[in-house]
């Protein structure tokens, strides 16, 4: 079996959208049907904080249960303070729970499907 892939929040709320990303709400949709998405806290409570109804909520509980979960253990949280300081240091402002999807998905060692630019301003100053 192939590794499961951490969403973040930008891929979930962009395939939620009436004019979202056909080609990502396919890929999302197979990744889903193959059992590979991956969730963790840092995600979920930023789904969960946009819910803006009944629906929302049972989306978000679907896509939980279809998901593995991976812990945001010490492990990440140091992941995430170096990863944090090291952006700060390289001048790059990204928001904290951006830092904190980046460092679980390193910690654990899976792919970070991703729409969002802040990504790619952390790979940057990680020298990755």
């Amino acid at each position: 079996m192939k590794p499961a892939i951490l969403i973040d929040t930008s891929v979930w709320v962009e395939v939620s959208r009436k004019t979202g990303d056909e080609s990502l709400r396919a890929e999302l949709a197979d990744l889903l049907r193959a059992g590979r998405t991956a969730m963790t806290w840092p995600v979920w409570m930023e789904l969960h904080q946009g819910a803006k109804g009944k629906r929302d909520e049972e989306n978000l509980k679907g896509w939980r249960e279809l998901s593995h979960w991976l812990e945001f253990d010490d492990a990440c949280w140091a992941e995430a303070a170096a990863t944090a300081r090291i952006c700060l240091r390289s001048g790059v402002n990204v928001p904290f729970g951006d830092v904190l999807v980046s460092a679980c998905a390193r910690r654990h060692g899976v792919e970070l499907l991703e729409r969002d630019r802040h990504f790619a301003m952390i790979s940057k100053a990680m020298g990755k």
